[in-house]
């Protein structure tokens, strides 16, 4: 039976504790480029960014996951292992552009993962996504019992791609997560790679 990574996506929605803004703009000519074709994410607004995800050869969309925060999944049945399937899952969160920069953001937000998912292995590092700043950040989730009747969720590698979109007063947290138990599996790590280097975020059409 698949095992549904349910507390991985509990945490993407956790809320922000810091706010802030910054003056860099997306652009496309900014963005990575990869040979995977991309998938936009549905947007609910006018005024949210627009996100497209890298879908490699093998992966699936899927809406088990989606929600308000959760805008967009993707997994390989090729690639499950130990009962678990590994995904990408895109999350979206609006706050208010108050202080602080982008970093302090996203450094909040993963304060709130670990502390949610009992992480204490993360390593973070700074980068961009087409053009804005952006925080990468890979770490161990625990193994974890969710309750009776859900199957044992076991131990798995993660990476988050976290990067800030600001229009008018409102900031948008945007975050990308890839997990699985077979991290060092070849083609998982090459598609996860291509997924987290391809991801974009853009001003909306």
């Amino acid at each position: 039976m698949e095992r549904t990574p349910v507390i991985a996506a509990l945490a993407m929605t956790l809320a922000v504790t810091a706010t802030g803004c910054s003056g860099a703009q997306p652009s496309a000519d900014k963005c990575q480029k990869v040979s995977a074709p991309l998938s936009d994410v549905p947007s609910r607004t006018d005024q949210e960014p627009k996100l497209r995800v890298p879908v490699p050869a093998g992966w699936e969309r899927t809406t088990e996951m989606d929600n308000q925060d959760i805008r967009f999944a993707i997994r390989n049945k090729g690639l499950a292992a130990d009962g678990f399937t590994p995904n990408a899952v895109v999350t979206l969160q609006k706050v208010p552009s108050d202080l602080g920069r982008p970093e302090q953001i996203l450094a909040a937000q993963n304060e709130q993962i670990a502390k949610a998912l009992k992480v204490d292995n993360m390593n973070t590092k700074e980068t961009e996504v087409c053009g804005v700043p952006a925080v990468s950040t890979s770490y161990t989730v625990p193994e974890a019992k969710i309750s009776p009747k859900i199957p044992t969720i076991p131990p798995r590698s993660a990476t988050s791609l976290g990067a800030v979109y600001r229009t008018g007063d409102t900031n948008y947290v945007a975050m990308l997560t890839v997990q699985s138990v077979k991290p060092d599996e070849k083609t998982f790590a090459a598609d996860a790679e291509m997924i987290l280097n391809g991801f974009q975020l853009l001003p909306p059409n």
